[in-house]
């Protein structure tokens, strides 16, 4: 069996900012996206808000609306560059250097955007890559819905369980790191849990379970 490294992104490889949200304001630094989308953004999380749809408003990708899937991707890639890659560590980067030479898979496994994923993956020189998938319709154009399972709390666990068998991982023998408490529903299925940046939550729920306490 093999043995893998889970790390989540935001607050853990990139610490104190959201690559999803230095993409948002890139895109409206750049014209790429305009106060009548900010407007449907809002408008959509407002009402699922109300309807008590819980961590759906995660999962609102309005302000990408009726944009060209292949044109974001190529945004994607440029604000990774200029805005978002000097704020990755060099801690984490030479952590996940050290484990994929010790044999470990390493898995990058985030609620961000897809592409942004695929941008650390290539990065950091990890083996796979798991984001929030934007739907898209057979025009190439992105509806504002999420397509396939959300990579954010209880969904990462879903995911972790349907990587075990795709990749014959023992998770026993494996390592998850991650920022916050809402990441332990998957921290805790690994042998050996680490809070990264931990927040007050995490840190404590850390403490007690005796898990690897880490910055980077």
């Amino acid at each position: 069996m093999n043995k893998a490294a889970i790390f989540d992104i935001d607050g853990t490889i990139i610490r104190n900012i959201s690559s999803e949200r230095v993409f948002f304001r890139y895109l409206l630094e750049k014209g790429l996206i305009t106060f009548r989308d900010i407007f449907r953004f809002v408008k959509v999380f407002f009402n699922n808000l109300l309807l008590f749809k819980g961590l759906y408003v995660r999962k609102n990708k309005y302000y990408l609306k009726n944009k060209d899937y292949e044109k974001i991707v190529v945004s994607v890639g440029e604000c990774f560059k200029e805005r978002i890659s000097p704020y990755i560590s060099l801690a984490a980067v030479e952590e996940i250097k050290m484990l994929k030479n010790a044999g470990y898979l390493i898995v990058l496994l985030s609620g961000t955007l897809s592409p942004f994923v695929e941008c650390f993956k290539k990065y950091c020189n990890a083996d796979v890559g798991i984001g929030t998938n934007l739907a898209v319709d057979d025009k190439g154009i992105i509806t504002g819905e999420i397509n396939g399972i959300h990579s954010y709390s209880g969904g990462k666990a879903t995911i972790v369980n349907r990587l075990v068998t795709e990749y014959n991982i023992d998770l026993s023998s494996s390592y998850a790191y991650a920022n916050q408490y809402v990441d332990v529903k998957f921290m805790r299925m690994v042998g050996y849990p680490v809070a990264v940046n931990a927040s007050p939550f995490l840190r404590l729920y850390a403490k007690i379970n005796r898990w690897k306490i880490m910055e980077f």
